[in-house]
């Protein structure tokens, strides 16, 4: 095999349907990297059409198409991608129990897959065993070669995929036309698969797959916040439509992690209130220009009550209604005013 002269052969690693998977060195950038050499023909034509969409795609979550490459190899000439190298253990199913990690790998592949779709794209081929987590803790989604662009060749005329994995739709023996929600199926059945008992209530095993009954996961999903479970039965709906956006669960998500871990700082009349789990309640009162109470449930900062003329950014705020993260609350009106600026520190979920 005959490689640009950038990259150098280690070792075999896989052979497949869509061709041969090599280990390689990148020696400009002194890095690790996966050579897939595409076999001929019109299928490898459209994955690599496709492959050159994830081009775009800049997610800590995916997997990363580097370079597509021509190869020569017995004296013919294959096109060949290069792909990041993970250097880490591919997800299996039993393998989480069902805690905050659960929720935080289940919010990395709700990344990705965000990802995925803002780039057009369907994956398709959403399991356990195409996401692999890297020495860092980062899940990573690989493995496009069943992926298509949304809305232009989003069809198929048999059932392609992995059965328990593959939506209801998609099991029809006329020609299926699909979009990005079976992914969003996927995603609930693989959620299902990674907790450590793998029990799937038994209609989503048959095929084609049967339909849940209303608050079926609660028994599957003990101890799971009750609005994420709502979430994943809503992706596992036969109807399409009633399927979340696949960003709407990485914000749900994003939201459980967080929870009790901002920070809020006030400062009024020289002194300095600050809200957090320890603190979770604060009142100021300014004069006899106005008073609020404000109240941190772990997820957002709640007007409790209030008292006189206050708004935040100039806007009157209503009692139960949360602030923004940093706003500036302004007490009485005219050339009485005073202001203090509420600031909140913005946590994130890392891997």
């Amino acid at each position: 095999m005959i490689l640009p002269s950038r990259y150098e052969l280690s070792a075999p690693l896989t052979a497949g349907g869509m061709g041969e998977i090599y280990k390689c060195t990148d020696t400009h950038l002194n890095r690790e990297v996966i050579l897939k050499v595409l076999k001929k023909g019109e299928e490898a034509r459209r994955l690599l059409d496709e492959q050159k969409a994830l081009l775009q795609i800049r997610s800590r979550h995916v997997v990363q198409l580097y370079d597509i490459i021509e190869i020569k190899e017995d004296g013919n000439t294959n096109q060949a991608l290069i792909l990041e190298f993970i250097d880490g253990d591919t997800l299996t199913p039993g393998c989480q129990s069902l805690d905050n990690e659960y929720l935080k790998t289940l919010w990395q592949i709700a990344c990705g897959l965000s990802a995925i779709h803002a780039s057009g794209i369907i994956h398709r081929d959403i399991k356990p065993s195409n996401i692999k987590i890297d020495s860092s803790g980062n899940l990573k989604i690989l493995d496009f070669g069943l992926s298509r662009r949304h809305g232009e060749d989003a069809a198929t005329v048999n059932a392609i995929g992995t059965p328990i994995f593959m939506a209801p739709e998609l099991w029809k023996k006329s020609d299926v036309s699909f979009d990005n929600s079976i992914d969003v199926y996927a995603f609930a059945i693989t959620a299902l698969a990674l907790k450590k008992d793998q029990r799937i209530p038994a209609t989503l095993t048959a095929y084609p797959p049967g339909k849940i009954e209303p608050g079926e996961l609660n028994e599957y999903l003990k101890g799971i916040p009750s609005d994420i479970i709502g979430l994943l039965e809503d992706c596992l709906s036969h109807d399409t439509q009633k399927r979340p956006h696949i960003s709407e669960i990485e914000k749900t998500l994003n939201r459980h992690l967080l929870h009790n871990k901002h920070r809020a700082l006030l400062v009024a009349n020289g002194a300095t209130y600050e809200l957090n789990k320890d603190s979770t309640n604060v009142n100021v009162k300014i004069a006899s220009l106005g008073e609020i109470s404000i109240n941190y449930d772990g997820y957002q900062f709640i007007v409790k009550s209030q008292s006189g003329q206050v708004t935040a950014n100039n806007r009157n705020i209503a009692n139960g209604e949360a602030l923004p993260h940093c706003c500036v609350l302004t007490f009485g009106t005219g050339s009485s005013r005073r202001f203090i600026t509420f600031d909140v520190s913005n946590p994130e979920v890392m891997p």
